[in-house]
């Protein structure tokens, strides 16, 4: 079986990509980087800057030849290119041409995702935090929709791609809603045998290091800038208990080494469960606060093993949560070991992978 992984967010195809290897899949992950990421990838499609206004820059029509003859092609959205809709749509048009099967994982700001969460039917979503609907990036993602070519790949991917994985509660009902035969749920892949155990959190530390990473231009989107301004009260409040470490974007490589010397990940807001960036850390042992309702436990399955600090809640809330972690530091080397046997109970890249098989062998 030929698989062939192309677009990234976060790392999730190239986990993904992991697992598969280990399983003797021939896969292949052709992608961009994910901007300032730069996460591996064996064909590289990021395109060169003085090509940026043309539909298709020469890299990428020469990695044509490179992309067909696969069992199975899975796109990470309907702008998987990450450039102009109508470069993506006329790239989706190719590789389903020139493959046999062609899927679609349902994981970021997209037509059916934006319409859904607008119309108020989600728990959680970006749309519903009043505070920030003035914010540029959001006022951006509303106005999309209404954009033509936006709107268009948005419905044209996953009406022709043959199955929808949802990375997400929220990305499942939205997308069950409009495509309820095709549509599957399957929780992200994170290599538990890459990120091994490292924390650092001891027994009764003296001090707790928090680890905040921002990425420019979505500071809204995920919410870390409130969290941010949680975090910095918290630290003004027991100066002699917290440590706080804040990153702006920066590669992946080098974020993972700064994550390697923290004990508690915050990760993200307005979401169903947390992000590729949380998973991370908790394989290596961190406690991670982000999005981690009674919801997102049940669609995974657990029911015994819940160490997400749910953050989905008031500023306020927030803290007072976070300030349960100063006041239980003599539990906290438990809590570190129960965040990793989550991680690789439920998010190990292997059977994380063999989900993926079962649909896409269906």
């Amino acid at each position: 079986m030929k698989v062939l992984l192309i677009g990234e967010y976060s790392s999730l195809h190239y986990n993904l990509y992991l697992g598969l290897k280990e399983l003797g899949i021939e896969v292949t992950l052709a992608s961009s980087g994910d901007y300032w990421k730069q996460i591996p990838r064996e064909i590289d499609l990021k395109q060169p800057e003085r090509l940026k206004k043309l539909a298709f820059s020469l890299k990428l029509i020469k990695s044509i030849p490179k992309l067909s003859g696969y069992d199975v092609v899975q796109v990470i959205a309907p702008n998987f290119l990450m450039s102009r809709p109508v470069a993506s749509s006329i790239y989706f048009d190719i590789l389903k041409q020139l493959n046999n099967k062609i899927y679609m994982c349902a994981a970021g700001m997209e037509y059916h995702y934006i319409k859904y969460a607008l119309s108020g039917q989600l728990k959680y979503s970006v749309f519903y935090n009043e505070a920030i609907q003035s914010d540029p990036y959001i006022s951006n993602l509303k106005e999309q929709i209404h954009n033509r070519s936006f709107r268009n790949l948005g419905i044209k991917v996953p009406e022709k791609c043959d199955g929808i994985i949802a990375i997400s509660n929220g990305y499942h009902i939205a997308y069950r809603d409009a495509f309820p035969d095709k549509t599957h749920y399957i929780p992200l892949p994170i290599d538990t045998r890459k990120f091994k155990y490292i924390s650092t959190i001891g027994k009764n530390p003296s001090k707790i290091n928090f680890f905040l990473g921002l990425m420019k231009d979505r500071m809204a989107l995920k919410g870390t800038d409130r969290i941010h301004n949680v975090l910095k009260s918290l630290k003004a409040k027991y100066p002699n208990d917290v440590k706080l470490t804040v990153v702006n974007s920066v590669p992946y490589s080098e974020y993972i080494k700064l994550v390697n010397n923290s004990h508690v990940l915050c990760d993200q807001l307005y979401a169903y469960g947390i992000g590729m960036n949380g998973l991370i850390a908790q394989a290596k042992g961190l406690i991670v606060g982000g999005g981690a309702d009674e919801e997102m436990y049940q669609a995974i399955g657990e029911t015994n093993n819940r160490p997400i600090i749910d953050l989905n809640t008031s500023d306020n809330e927030m803290q007072q949560r976070l300030e349960v972690l100063l006041d239980k530091k003599d539990t906290l080397e438990e809590w570190s070991l129960n965040s990793r046997k989550f991680v690789v109970d439920n998010h190990d890249s292997i059977k994380v992978a063999k989900q993926y098989l079962d649909v896409w062998l269906q």
